[in-house]
């Protein structure tokens, strides 16, 4: 009878940590998976903003440009 007790609690004990691993790894992954996914997102939204703020730059540039140079053609015509 001990000895099938011992089993019992044994096998229980077992089973137990076996949940008790996979509700930890659950967790593990949940919080890895959130780390890398906001790590993630971060680098694609800094990758975004640079890549808009230099077509926002370029255009702007030529605007610039565009202006600059009809105010130097319209001096140049008057001269």
């Amino acid at each position: 009878m001990e000895e099938v007790m011992e089993e019992v609690m044994e096998e229980g004990m077992e089973e137990g940590l076996e949940e008790v691993m996979e509700e930890v790894m659950e967790e593990v992954m949940e919080d890895v998976m959130e780390e890398v996914m906001e790590e993630v997102m971060e680098e694609v939204l800094e990758e975004v903003m640079e890549e808009v703020m230099e077509e926002v730059m370029e255009e702007v540039m030529e605007e610039v440009m565009e202006e600059v140079l009809e105010e130097v053609m319209e001096e140049v015509m008057r001269k």
